[in-house]
């Protein structure tokens, strides 16, 4: 792992709350949702402090990324496997990452300890399971509709993506229930609608961008998303639940 860099100030300098702050790499969960109000989105910041921890920390976050890509491509030949397993392994990910993102060590094995709270990651990626499955549906019975069905699937997804967007971290860095976590998420996207729109369509462009380079460039793009996001959850989510509190 390369050296050590303390990437936990925001990029308009904005002192954390003590409050944000414990071990383990969680903070402590935000039980008020924010207004309109707060300190403002800043993208290319997020991206910016992706960049650099991805590029500096390449083996720990791209080569571990690749293994929890490798055990759920595995565990998918069972079909349901990714389902039990796929979110304790993703919160061990997201804790790496913002561990790092604090300036402090980690190593790829750290990714293994989300499995402390399988039953929290489970029910987590269960949930958003099947609510992926619901809109799933519902978007496949609009395509049948000429023109009109396609437009609509097209904007339930634009929806969709921005009111969950949080709820990974959310669960994954606080002590707050999945179904809390869902909960949050969607009435922080409402409060804060269309930055909320442009901040999930482009970390989601992103992370697929990769795809097309025969799968194997999302082993860069995922993680440069993941970190983003979880950026933007200290940097935006958390300071305006601080606000409202």
């Amino acid at each position: 792992m390369t050296d050590e860099q303390d990437f936990s100030q925001p990029h308009d300098a904005q002192p954390q709350d003590a409050a944000a702050q414990d071990t383990g790499g969680q903070d402590a969960g935000p039980q008020a949702i924010p207004p309109a109000g707060g300190p403002d989105m800043d993208l290319g910041g997020y991206l910016a402090t992706a960049w650099n921890l991805v590029t500096g920390d390449f083996v720990l976050l791209v080569v571990g990324y690749l293994v929890v890509a490798a055990i759920l491509t595995i565990a998918g030949l069972t079909i349901i496997g990714p389902v039990i397993i796929g979110g304790p392994l993703m919160f061990g990910y997201f804790r790496v990452v913002q561990t790092r993102l604090k300036g402090e060590p980690a190593a790829i094995g750290d990714i293994f300890q989300g499995f402390r709270d399988f039953g929290k990651g489970f029910l987590t990626v269960l949930l958003l399971a099947l609510i992926g499955l619901g809109v799933g549906v519902v978007a496949v019975i609009l395509m049948f509709i000429p023109i009109l069905g396609v437009l609509l699937s097209i904007c339930i997804y634009l929806v969709v993506g921005p009111m969950f967007f949080f709820v990974m971290p959310i669960a994954a860095l606080s002590e707050v229930s999945p179904t809390d976590a869902i909960s949050m998420s969607v009435k922080f996207c409402f409060a804060n609608f269309w930055k909320m729109v442009l901040l999930s369509l482009v970390l989601g462009l992103i992370a697929m961008a990769g795809s097309l380079v025969c799968g194997i460039g999302a082993l860069f793009t995922v993680p440069l998303a993941i970190v983003a996001t979880v950026t933007a959850y200290n940097e935006y989510y958390l300071p305006k639940a601080r606000d409202a509190v």
